[in-house]
């Protein structure tokens, strides 16, 4: 990957948010500050994704949001999230759709594929399922990577999707700790849905994004 854009990269160490003070309330007071952030971002996600009719308004809106999350990890929280979703959001929108199109083609071959695997019984359809599951996984890093991608690089379509679909291989520990992340909020979305309706897609969004910083740092810091 190339160097970064001017507007620069979230750093993946996460520093306290510094305004409200010290102590016993500043520590309250940051909590409260991250779980408004993580509600916000959750809804403007929502009405990001459906303000592009799903299949243009996801990836922006996965942008968009990850720009604010990532923000709230360095200590830099947005003073203005609404305003500041939707500037990302609409500065975004053409490269965010052009490099998460390829993303929707491995969703629908996805689709496609599970369908084959539940019309497939025995030994034959185990091994499907087992492939699904992997290339399922797959996608999900891909996407994990290309969000904090997004904010950092400027690389066209080619060179962009070359890194993505080797990340996963070249990062495993990042990979790994994604996918335990990932499984860790379903598993918690699943058992506590209230969880999932304010919280879930965004608190999966920021973790994932503070582990790929963290990785990509590393790859900047070599290079």
């Amino acid at each position: 990957m190339t160097a970064p854009t001017a507007s620069g990269r979230a750093s993946a160490r996460i520093v306290p948010v510094g305004d409200e003070g010290t102590g016993w309330a500043g520590r309250v007071m940051t909590g409260l500050r991250w779980v408004e952030h993580l509600v916000l971002a959750q809804l403007l996600l929502v009405l990001g994704t459906l303000a592009g009719g799903v299949l243009l308004g996801l990836f922006p809106a996965l942008d968009a949001a990850g720009r604010l999350l990532a923000r709230l990890t360095t200590g830099d929280a947005s003073t203005s999230v609404w305003r500041d979703f939707w500037t990302a959001w609409r500065a975004q929108w053409r490269r965010a759709n052009t490099l998460g199109a390829p993303a929707w083609a491995l969703g629908a071959l996805l689709l496609l594929d599970a369908g084959v695997a539940a019309a497939v019984t025995g030994p034959a359809g185990a091994v499907l399922l087992a492939g699904l599951t992997v290339v399922g996984a797959w996608t999900a890093l891909v996407v994990a990577f290309l969000v904090p991608v997004l904010r950092r690089y400027d690389d066209g379509l080619v060179p962009t999707w070359r890194f993505l679909l080797l990340a996963p291989a070249l990062s495993p520990g990042t990979s790994l700790a994604v996918l335990v992340t990932l499984a860790a909020v379903v598993l918690t979305v699943w058992f506590v849905p209230p969880v999932g309706v304010l919280v879930g897609a965004s608190a999966a969004l920021l973790a994932s994004g503070w582990l790929v910083d963290a990785r990509l740092d590393r790859i900047d810091a070599r290079a």
